[in-house]
């Protein structure tokens, strides 16, 4: 299941568990600076892109498995995730919680869970990320991703994850309609759908965040 949606001009996201793969190293390099988080604007004025998964099991195994480390693929338009650096006390899991998150082409960004609920019926983990380093996301002043699971069926889940994007100033209209159509109507989407479509590795083990 696919659905695309582009609301707003001047709103951009991008997210998503990033977490470091197994044996990864990663750290900030000389000169790095950790800027405040950015104001958020309504999420409904940004640009988005949702893609959706159902996986057939129940959401309790699901949830389970989403505490391991995600390895995060490259795509051939976009990088990956090779690790992330804590960039707050404790584990990535409360509200406010930073990383520095490193990508597969050299470039980084910055990560802050947002909010990140859970009950039987479901749960819902959001977070914003800013700071890319990527000439990819050189139109991109934040994003901010959410996945949200829920339990359709006893022995199925279903895995939605959005990206909402907010744009920097000052860009033509000509490099909106192009981050539109290429960056947010094909590359992420296939970069997101990569990451869903992707079965957990018997060498994942868990590990906090």
């Amino acid at each position: 299941m696919r659905r695309l949606e582009y609301r707003g001009i001047i709103a951009l996201s991008l997210a998503g568990l990033l977490l470091a793969a197994p044996g990864s190293a990663c750290e900030p390099p000389a000169g790095f600076v950790d800027t405040p988080r950015p104001d958020i604007a309504p999420l409904d004025e940004l640009l988005s892109v949702t893609e959706e998964n159902v996986i057939d099991q129940p959401l309790a195994d699901v949830l389970r498995a989403a505490n391991r480390p995600l390895r995060i693929d490259a795509t051939r338009d976009l990088a990956g995730v090779s690790g992330t650096y804590r960039l707050s006390e404790g584990p990535y899991g409360t509200v406010g919680a930073r990383r520095f998150v490193c990508k597969t082409d050299g470039s980084h960004a910055v990560e802050e869970l947002l909010l990140t609920e859970s009950s039987d019926a479901g749960s819902r983990f959001r977070y914003v990320v800013w700071n890319y380093t990527s000439p990819k996301f050189r139109d991109v002043a934040y994003a901010v991703g959410e996945f949200v699971r829920t339990q359709p069926a006893p022995d199925r889940t279903l895995v939605s994850w959005t990206y909402r994007f907010a744009l920097r100033e000052g860009l033509t209209g000509e490099e909106i309609s192009r981050f539109r159509k290429t960056f947010l109507g094909r590359e992420f989407p296939e970069w997101m759908r990569t990451q869903l479509d992707r079965k957990p590795d018997e060498s994942d083990t868990p590990r906090s965040r």
